[in-house]
């Protein structure tokens, strides 16, 4: 009886339906920094401050059969005790190449300015163009070429988030309304019963429907020779200078030769039209190398860039220079502890400001 029931379940089990599973992994690291800056000013925070960062990714691939395979990431961000999305897209690839779509980054920063990072700091960088870049936006759409003798070309289309069009601007406008309701988009003044609500940033994003930004990249990779190129174009529609102002136009380059343990790069830009202004012309530069030695990985770096007001305008009084040397000491292939020395001089300000980081590093 017993060898008739077991039979019988293992025959129920062998003649069940397979059931395919994809796969799943999760990744990340876990960063804790302290930094101290030489900065005295009113705004800079005296003694050590500290910089801790966690990224979390959950990656899913599944083999959908005839050599294509469908991909998913999640990836978030907690830095200093705040949390962001960076990456969620989802995928096909196949021997077409790879196609792409969701939240991500664009070539010319997550491809090009990235190989600009040689060193071991998530606190303290000296990457150029942190104004005009477009981080991580949502609604992109990308398609990646297979490798032909090390040559890959890219292209990616963004759907940028958009508001309304405005007939006019709206400077002030005077209503019976509730003062416990009013939104942190308008200031509110008056008696109870009548306000006046004024217009802090009026609403001149172009909402048509199309794809308001573009970028491609060509990449050569040859040995120890990367070599990395792009343009991106943004319709002025997306920024704030509205309808009535330039497209923002963005070319890079990126360059990187291995010889041994030493690898030398190179990152050049160039910006047209900075947030769809015309006087916002910004250019930069950033030449750096790493060394690895036996668990040490050394690093360098010195760039310059057109400077830039904290409200993204060009200034007319200098560039801005940096440099930068890092290293990292790996306790193992996981663990590594790092410290990292930044020195800025701010073109317009003729100000000097120099900052060291330590930390600890565990990537899983």
């Amino acid at each position: 009886m017993k060898k008739t029931l077991i039979a019988s379940a293992i025959a129920a089990v062998v003649a069940a339906p397979a059931v395919s599973f994809a796969d799943v992994s999760i990744s990340g690291n876990v960063i804790q920094e302290f930094v101290s800056d030489s900065d005295e000013t009113a705004t800079s925070e005296d003694g050590l401050e500290s910089k801790a960062a966690v990224d979390l990714v959950f990656s899913v691939s599944e083999d959908l059969g005839n050599g294509m395979s469908a991909f998913a990431k999640i990836h978030t961000l907690r830095d200093n005790g705040g949390s962001g999305n960076a990456d969620q897209v989802v995928g096909l690839k196949g021997d077409f190449g790879t196609i792409v779509a969701g939240r991500m980054e664009d070539f010319s920063e997550g491809k090009v300015a990235a190989m600009a990072a040689t060193d071991s700091s998530d606190a303290l960088s000296i990457e150029p163009n942190g104004t005009y870049n477009t981080k991580r936006a949502e609604g992109g759409i990308a398609y990646v070429s297979p490798s032909f003798n090390g040559l890959t070309f890219g292209v990616a289309g963004y759907a940028l988030a958009n508001g309304g069009k405005t007939s006019g601007t709206v400077s002030t406008i005077t209503a019976v309304a509730n003062l416990s309701s009013a939104t942190s988009t308008v200031a509110v003044s008056g008696s109870a019963g009548t306000a006046t609500l004024t217009a802090q940033d009026t609403n001149s994003y172009d909402a048509d429907a199309k794809i308001d930004a573009t970028d491609m990249m060509l990449e050569y990779a040859n040995g120890p020779l990367l070599v990395r190129v792009a343009r991106e174009s943004i319709d002025a529609g997306a920024t704030k200078a509205g309808p009535t102002g330039q497209d923002q136009e963005t070319d890079s380059i990126g360059v990187s030769y291995k010889m041994d343990n030493i690898t030398v790069v190179g990152y050049a830009f160039d910006v047209e039209n900075g947030r769809g202004t015309s006087t916002n012309d910004a250019d930069g530069w950033m030449i750096g190398a790493k060394m690895a030695m036996g668990a040490n990985t050394f690093g360098i770096g010195y760039s310059e860039e057109t400077d830039t007001n904290t409200s993204g305008n060009v200034e007319t009084t200098g560039d801005d220079k940096n440099w930068m040397v890092s290293v990292d000491h790996a306790l193992s292939k996981r663990t590594s502890i790092t410290a990292a020395f930044e020195a800025n001089e701010d073109g317009t300000a003729g100000a000097d400001n120099d900052k060291w980081a330590v930390g600890l590093k565990h990537v899983f």
